[in-house]
């Protein structure tokens, strides 16, 4: 079996990417649009995961506003220049993949990209579940009203979660 590799996503990757959501996240699915525009405004912190020249799994992240973690599916327009909060806006790894290493790998990278661009703290919204994964990591839940209408979008489970650095 060939091992994996990862890398800084390029626009060619948008379709495995698309594929890979469509399997790991069949109920909370994003526009091509979406993803090519993080890709555009922060590619430092948009990773694949390819095995075989397939893409196998990515991770998206990017600056936000602590405590605005944009709707899902949603276009931004920007990354603002005052953003006090590093965003996991999405880790998604085919099953195939899970017990790899590749989600620690790509983790460990996009910590680099935010402690090297300034940043103190990172933030999620973790579904389906996910927080006991990204409680591992150091992130703990954060309970706040304000966030509930953008957490509404990713489902009745979602939470969200910070971890400093």
């Amino acid at each position: 079996m060939t091992s994996f590799t990862f890398s800084r996503a390029v626009s060619s990757d948008l379709d495995g990417v698309l594929s890979v959501q469509a399997v790991v996240f069949p109920a909370f699915q994003e526009a091509k649009a979406t993803f090519a525009e993080r890709l555009r405004l922060y590619p430092d912190g948009f990773f694949v995961v390819k095995e075989d020249g397939d893409i196998k799994g990515y991770l998206v992240s990017y600056p936000v506003y602590r405590f605005r973690p944009p709707p899902l599916d949603t276009l931004i327009g920007t990354i603002s220049p005052g953003s006090d909060a590093y965003y996991v806006h999405d880790l998604s790894l085919l099953p195939e993949m899970r017990g790899r290493g590749a989600a620690v790998a790509m983790i460990e990278a996009m910590t680099d990209v935010a402690r090297n661009a300034g940043f103190t703290r990172m933030a999620l919204t973790a579904v389906g579940g996910a927080d006991i994964f990204w409680r591992r990591f150091g992130f703990a839940v954060v309970s706040v009203k304000a966030l509930e209408p953008s957490l509404f979008t990713y489902g009745a489970d979602a939470v969200y979660m910070e971890r400093m650095l």
